[in-house]
């Protein structure tokens, strides 16, 4: 970290309550750097002022005070969110024309799977299943139908209320924190109430942390929005 801004920027982006206070302007920033202090010297190795680092967190407010404040809907479903995690995930992309025998096959195999979910656009038919039922489906696909297989991925799933499939936003937030945090989403889905997301195994502990940071902070900042108003 060579920059009090950097620093600053990384412990509040960090942290999804302090983040969304600042966005919508209810901070006071003396105060929050007071708190900051200690956080920041220790990433920068040195002590940092309280007026340094509130100059940091004014530069910060400037480039995303411009944001739109989460909506209380979309905190309110991730508030009401759980999330489940699924290893050991490969990712099939098969042909569409070959979907009435894929359909089949399917129908085989998903009583004993372990986990599955299958997408279909207008080319291609996508099925995101566990490691042994995929070797058991690629071992009766045709190699011409095989557009891609990915292996060693894994799946965050957040199973949300109801209210989901009608509050818009909520998916684009989850996306959007994941690409802050540089995780890469290999793969996402909705059915129903259920948001999966695919990730490389590599980033799987670290997209589980960072969902349930936010659904922990979507909790702590409804309460705080009920206290303040």
């Amino acid at each position: 970290m060579s920059s009090v801004s950097q620093a600053v920027t990384e412990v509040v982006s960090g942290d999804p309550i302090l983040r969304q206070c600042v966005v919508r302007g209810i901070v006071n920033y003396r105060k929050l750097a007071k708190m900051l202090q200690p956080m920041v010297s220790q990433i920068l190795g040195k002590e940092i002022p309280i007026d340094t680092i509130k100059v940091a967190l004014l530069r910060y407010t400037s480039r995303v005070g411009g944001e739109k404040s989460v909506k209380k809907e979309v905190l309110d479903v991730i508030a009401r969110s759980s999330v489940e995690l699924r290893t050991d995930i490969t990712i099939i992309v098969v042909r569409s024309t070959a979907i009435n025998y894929i359909a089949q096959l399917l129908a085989k195999i998903v009583s004993k799977a372990r986990f599955m979910a299958v997408m279909q656009s207008v080319v291609a038919t996508t099925i995101v299943v566990d490691k042994d039922s995929a070797e058991e489906i690629l071992k009766s696909v045709k190699k011409d139908d095989v557009i891609e297989v990915q292996r060693d991925q894994a799946a965050v799933v957040i199973v949300s209320p109801e209210e989901i499939m009608n509050v818009p936003g909520v998916l684009a937030y989850i996306a959007n924190v994941l690409s802050q945090n540089n995780i890469n989403i290999v793969h996402i889905e909705s059915c129903y109430t259920d948001t999966i997301i695919i990730v490389s195994k590599n980033d799987l502990e670290k997209a589980f942390s960072t969902i349930m940071r936010h659904v922990d902070g979507a909790k702590k900042m409804l309460s705080l929005l009920k206290t303040s108003f």
